[in-house]
């Protein structure tokens, strides 16, 4: 697992990451290409606009994302007399990765949550609820951290900046570009449902590629702490602890809902019974108790970080290949 003293996520990993960021940017690509042709404007003159136009859009997003993330969330950022264990936890997280310390955020948030942000690994910053500090055990804490390094590790924030971007160019790549008509002039109804089916298949390649991100950001975390369980528990309280985790405040910031560790479920879950069946390495139990979950299927579709029971899953089977 590690490799000159730097922890390594190993190359299956990496591999994964890559072939989905790969598989989206290309069908996108592919999409636009398509539009460009059947537009008969798929000259270099063309594409080269096109080009320009999404590159500004990314480029504005990812310069400003981050004010705009402080902004949203009222975030400020942490000073060590503060939170010294949170300092240390995260020291010696990004020591064992091999990635620059990031700057470190407090929201005034009673829900349990956090999440990371930044342009750059050496420009992030990990943001940790003050409801995470009060219901998590330290150990469940380092767990999220770990997560989140590993956003940052795997330049998730870059990637899902430039993703996010796709449904507006494809929207307006239909708009501008697709076929208009027999006089050629202003957009037609076809013109524009195509548009918006266009901009809707977007986001679901978003939200698809997003709770990809999710999964590679757990199994870093595991292999990073080597303590899978402790995440499993987090997620428990998180997503299952309903009480817990609404506690007479907002639940999560629609503006930045993508970047947290974990969504409260709608499934009627005891996160006691979870935490529980987890410490006893239950799996049997565990899985019962998660079932509910599950059935929302398809929903799942429509958001963007998996289904809790699956992360479970997925990390159970990351405890017993560490055993």
């Amino acid at each position: 697992m590690a490799s000159f003293g730097r922890f390594d996520p190993g190359w299956e990993m990496r591999l994964r990451i890559m072939v989905t960021s790969v598989l989206v940017f290309g069908l996108v690509a592919a999409i636009i290409g398509f539009i460009l042709y059947a537009s008969g404007m798929a000259g270099s003159g063309s594409i080269f606009f096109w080009l320009l136009v999404s590159l500004f859009m990314i480029g504005v997003q990812w310069y400003f994302s981050p004010a705009i993330i402080k902004w949203a969330t009222g975030a400020r950022e942490l000073k060590r007399e503060e939170a010294p264990q949170i300092f240390e936890m995260v020291e010696r997280l990004v020591k064992k990765a091999g990635l620059p310390m990031p700057k470190l955020y407090l929201v005034n948030n009673p829900s349990p949550n956090a999440f990371a942000f930044g342009r750059t690994q050496s420009d992030s910053g990990i943001a940790v609820h003050s409801g995470l500090l009060k219901l998590l055990s330290p150990e469940e804490v380092e767990g999220v951290l770990a997560h989140e390094i590993g956003h940052i590790n795997n330049r998730d924030v870059a990637v899902m900046t430039v993703a996010s971007v796709l449904p507006v160019v494809l929207y307006y790549g239909v708009l501008i570009f697709g076929p208009r008509g027999r006089d050629d002039r202003g957009f037609g109804i076809g013109q524009l449902i195509g548009a918006y089916v266009a901009q809707f298949i977007g986001q679901l390649l978003v939200m698809w590629l997003s709770r990809q991100r999710e999964y590679f950001a757990d199994e870093f975390s595991a292999r990073l702490t080597e303590n899978p369980a402790s995440l499993m528990r987090a997620l428990a309280k998180i997503s299952y602890g309903a009480d817990a985790s609404r506690g007479g405040g907002e639940a999560s910031n629609s503006m930045v809902k993508a970047l947290y560790f974990a969504e409260p479920s709608s499934a009627k879950i005891s996160a006691v019974e979870i935490a529980g069946a987890i410490n006893a390495g239950d799996e049997a139990a565990l899985m019962s108790a998660i079932e509910k979950e599950k059935r929302m299927g398809a929903m799942e579709l429509l958001m963007t970080h998996p289904l809790t029971a699956k992360r479970l899953e997925r990390l159970m089977a990351i405890k017993r290949s560490m055993a």
